[in-house]
């Protein structure tokens, strides 16, 4: 598929919301790709020609609701605040240097001229753990920016389905497209007790956040949920603990 220009202020956008989350990196171990992260020339594998504008309109929603959730994210003009590093997620778990106070890293000069030489670690003679076999598709966490930008995108879709009956699927399909997500981004589900279900797959840059929408007689359930940021990860395979009973009227 051909790659996508996009205009700066919505790139400049997105990187902020990548920052926020702190998301955009490749993973180490695996050599995955996250979701929608700009390495790739496409912007999904799914996703029709005619779907860019679509994705457009999303990244600009996304923005607008990122920077409700934190005001001093950049925002399309490039302004804004960058968070410090050690407010970014995963910060507290950074491992410790592997010397103490006064002492210097490994292979730095000391004040004397001599270079220390690290002793043996006994972890590095373990055997490196095996990450080609399959792994269980569970929910992942989602961080503070991303709690909250799922639940302003639950309450927004729950406001436009307020007391309409979701008679199906389609139906359901069409009325998420008209908030403007795109069709690329959402999934069918299974029926949950006679009523239409779909996943929205929000993810941008590598961050994780997902919806779970669920018709009722008289409007939607939505959930938000956490999906593993690489693109092999399809938001329809994770497995989640149900949440809700059938619904009501």
């Amino acid at each position: 598929m051909r790659s996508i220009s996009l205009p700066k202020p919505v790139l400049v956008a997105a990187l902020g919301c990548m920052v926020l989350s702190g998301c955009g990196t490749q993973n180490a171990t695996t050599g995955q790709t996250p979701a929608g992260s700009a390495v790739s020339a496409k912007t999904w594998p799914d996703a029709p020609p005619g779907d860019h504008e679509q994705e457009m309109r999303f990244l600009a929603l996304m923005t607008r609701i990122t920077q409700a959730c934190a005001p001093d994210a950049p925002n399309a003009s490039g302004t804004g605040g960058a968070p410090k590093p050690e407010d970014l997620p995963g910060w507290e778990d950074a491992p410790a240097p592997a010397y103490g106070p006064g002492e210097t890293p490994p292979g730095v000069p000391n004040a004397g001229g001599g270079i220390p030489v690290p002793l043996d670690d006994p972890a590095a003679s373990e055997p490196a753990p095996d990450f080609t076999g399959p792994k269980p598709l569970k929910e992942v966490p989602l961080t503070g920016i991303e709690k909250c930008t799922g639940d302003e995108h639950a309450q927004r879709v729950s406001e436009a389905f307020q007391n309409t009956k979701t008679t199906g699927y389609r139906a359901m399909r069409r009325k998420l497209t008209d908030l403007d997500y795109p069709a690329s981004r959402i999934h069918r589900m299974p029926d949950h007790a006679g009523a239409p279900r779909a996943r929205l797959d929000l993810r941008v840059l590598g961050s994780h956040l997902a919806l779970e929408v669920t018709g009722t007689s008289s409007g939607v359930i939505v959930e938000a949920f956490g999906a593993s940021e690489t693109e092999d990860v399809k938001v329809t395979e994770v497995k989640r603990k149900p949440k809700l009973d059938a619904p009501t009227s």
